[in-house]
């Protein structure tokens, strides 16, 4: 079964300016609980609320992981804004993640 996660956002889902952003997790491992906590994080610090973080846990729901490709936990996509992007692992090297993700250190 899927979680979904929303922010208060400023910007309609769907619109520009608006990341949808969709994390894949195994269960409550630590991987899982350290990408969601850094994914939450990175988000209040550099997107201004404009943001939705859907939630999937292969473990509850292994046809969203196989529908989107995903194979290995945790798991970032970038759903929106396109191109979509892929990010493996915990999430805890920012910088690269905030490259991944299209977003300049600077955006607060």
């Amino acid at each position: 079964m899927s979680k979904t996660s929303q922010a208060k956002p400023r910007a309609r889902k769907g619109t520009p300016g608006h990341y949808l952003l969709r994390l894949f997790i195994a269960g409550n491992g630590q991987n899982s609980q350290k990408a969601l906590a850094n994914l939450r994080s990175l988000c209040q610090q550099h997107l201004d609320g404009c943001y939705t973080i859907e939630t999937i846990d292969v473990v509850e729901d292994f046809q969203a992981a196989i529908k989107d490709n995903i194979l290995v936990t945790p798991a970032l996509i970038l759903v929106a804004p396109l191109p979509r992007v892929i990010v493996l692992g915990n999430l805890s090297d920012l910088p690269k993640v905030l490259a991944a993700l299209r977003v300049s250190d600077g955006d607060s």
